[in-house]
């Protein structure tokens, strides 16, 4: 005859209860993993800046956090060895993101794949497969359905990160969406993004953040502390690139005698680099047409240089009459036009007034550290307990 505890070990119920509840556990105690997928890029990108930004905040709150890419092969390098061996070498290229600063120290970063590989840094590793439990989170930009894919048979937390929304239909197959590959959270940074999954993918639990702008890397100068130049970042399309030396030379032939103002592309610098020549200069010429959020314009604010730009989706819960010269989305023609007018007010000391510094820094108010920290500590606790809350519903 079996005994009580007997029964209970063989009954098939209260095993897996007991499974469920040692998962509940672990997102209790937050012994478990976030794993964030990057792209494999080493050039400066704004969007994985902010993906490191976010994994440091959880990192120093307690959570453990990895950073996981698939190594892009070094084609080059890959040739050259292959050449001298007379038989293919494969060598890949490690993540390194060193451009990203403190955000980047202490973090783990994975390089995804089953076997030993070879990077360009002259280091070999052993990658081993990627082992995820249910207790654990899978963060996944919103333009890698790839990816979404793969980890769609694997039962954990699965979140999308949407930074922008022109590459979230531009992934995928007509008629797909998220929920394809049974993911339905999303994790936005803007109210734009927010208003545009609603609309295309009605249905998802959405949360959504504002970014911060450091500001003891972004300060204010004075007029008369600055050049009379105008900062730009180029496109990240070659029509784009395109459009903008479009504006600027439209502006030059609108306006002959601004011919000696000098345009400052700022491109491939480090933070500090990129801070120090944004706030140097008196303007800065915003045109990125596509931005799911757009940090330039409120970083220039910061900096006191005032912004002259386009309008895309992301940047609509920040602009206003009172805060920049903005033209309608693509508008070549406009834009040029309202770079006139902006320089005419600098050169003239229209702009170097305290009530424009004023709506600046009214503009900056919502994008603190302390408010960014908040609101994505206070997020990943509700994914916590939402998840908590579904693992509940499945005992028996």
């Amino acid at each position: 005859m079996e005994t009580n505890t007997e029964q209970q070990l063989d009954n098939p119920i209260i095993e897996h209860n007991k499974v469920i509840d040692s998962v509940i556990e672990k997102l209790n105690s937050n012994n478990f993993n976030i794993y964030y997928y990057c792209p494999p890029m080493n050039s400066p990108s704004g969007g994985i800046g902010v993906l490191f930004k976010q994994a440091k905040i959880l990192q120093n709150a307690g959570y453990k956090v990895t950073i996981i890419y698939e190594p892009r092969q070094d084609t080059k390098a890959s040739y050259q060895e292959s050449q001298k061996k007379n038989k293919k070498i494969e060598i890949f290229e490690r993540l390194n993101p060193i451009w990203i600063g403190a955000d980047a120290e202490g973090i783990k970063l994975q390089p995804l794949g089953n076997t030993e590989i070879r990077f360009n840094d002259n280091t070999t590793e052993k990658v081993e497969v990627l082992s995820i439990n249910p207790e654990d989170f899978v963060i996944i930009p919103e333009g890698f359905p790839n990816v979404m894919e793969r980890f769609a048979q694997i039962p954990c937390k699965k979140i999308v990160f949407a930074q922008s929304w022109y590459y979230i239909l531009n992934s995928m197959s007509v008629g797909q969406t998220w929920k394809n590959w049974g993911i339905d959270s999303v994790l936005s940074i803007s109210d734009g993004i927010t208003e545009y999954i609603n609309i295309i993918m009605p249905g998802m639990k959405i949360k959504n953040y504002s970014q911060s702008i450091n500001r003891d890397l972004f300060k204010p100068k004075k007029i008369s502390d600055k050049f009379p130049k105008i900062a730009f970042m180029p496109g990240r399309t070659q029509d784009a690139i395109l459009k903008t030396y479009n504006v600027i030379k439209t502006f030059y032939a609108f306006y002959p005698q601004y011919r000696w103002i000098r345009f400052d592309e700022l491109k491939g610098l480090s933070k500090e680099e990129f801070a120090s020549r944004l706030s140097e200069s008196g303007m800065v010429l915003y045109t990125d047409e596509i931005a799911g959020f757009g940090t330039l314009p409120l970083e220039a604010m910061a900096c006191n240089t005032h912004v002259i730009g386009w309008t895309p989706l992301g940047g609509k819960e920040y602009m206003n009459a009172t805060n920049g010269y903005w033209a309608h989305n693509g508008e070549i023609f406009q834009l040029a036009e309202l770079l006139g007018v902006a320089v005419e007010r600098y050169l003239t000391g229209m702009l170097d007034k305290p009530q424009v510094q004023e709506e600046y820094e009214k503009t900056l108010e919502k994008y603190t550290p302390e408010n960014e920290q908040q609101s994505i500590l206070n997020i990943y606790k509700e994914y916590k307990n939402e998840r908590i809350e579904e693992l509940t519903q499945l005992k028996q």
